[in-house]
């Protein structure tokens, strides 16, 4: 890797890294929604929305949770059994370290971005619309952060990612399909479990699928484009 290309990666990295810090201090000082205790009218949500609309579920919140954690898994997965089943270790080293970091960017602006917007719209969660709502989430000022979908932003940007990885890295790979037919499933039942669980409306998590997907494979292909100017790959 020539000095320019790395010049190229310190860069995207440092932009991500700024987008994460303004996300993480936009959150602080935001202003808080006062609740009054009194359950907010689902008639002023839309139909679609409304509809589909669900009580708090704290053990369905929590498997959500989980969902996450075996996308990340997954992830880490793909890239040490490349890196381990490799005969040449160098290149494979050096392949896995642009990996991670690649991944990192990913998730640098992925979430960055879905952060800040949730910030800017505050929209309230759906459990908020019934009796019983998170307390939790109450406490701690989430209530009013349901757009869009964080859990869902995150395990499409790991998908995102991997569709990438698949592509420039490994096409030929026996493990695409069943990998990304396995992630596109934890995808999609991530969202069902965060609508179930009452902490998104369906157009949250529909919006944090594209935002996450979007834009983490869109950096993914930044990257790559990078190292393919390097001349390596």
């Amino acid at each position: 890797m020539n000095k320019k290309t790395l010049f190229k990666y310190i860069a995207v990295f440092v932009f991500g890294a700024a987008l994460m810090c303004t996300a993480t201090l936009a959150k602080k000082y935001r202003k808080a929604i006062e609740w009054d205790g009194t359950a907010y009218n689902l008639e002023n949500v839309n139909p679609v929305d409304a509809k589909l609309a669900q009580p708090y579920n704290k053990s369905l919140d929590k498997t959500g949770d989980a969902f996450v954690g075996l996308m990340g898994l997954i992830c880490c997965g793909v890239i040490a059994f490349a890196f381990f089943t490799s005969e040449d270790k160098k290149k494979a080293f050096n392949n896995a370290v642009i990996d991670v970091y690649t991944f990192m960017i990913c998730g640098f602006y992925a979430n960055g971005i879905y952060r800040i917007l949730k910030t800017i719209v505050g929209r309230i969660r759906p459990y908020m619309y019934f009796a019983n709502p998170s307390a939790e989430g109450i406490a701690e000022g989430d209530f009013f952060r349901s757009w869009p979908s964080g859990h869902t932003s995150n395990v499409f940007l790991v998908l995102g990612f991997l569709v990438a990885w698949f592509t420039f890295r490994d096409a030929e790979s026996k493990l695409k399909k069943p990998v990304l037919t396995v992630s596109l499933l934890v995808c999609l039942t991530t969202m069902v479990l965060r609508l179930l669980s009452g902490n998104h409306f369906l157009t949250d998590v529909l919006s944090g699928a594209v935002i996450g997907f979007g834009i983490s494979y869109g950096m993914a292909c930044l990257c790559n484009k990078i190292n393919d100017y390097s001349g390596e790959k």
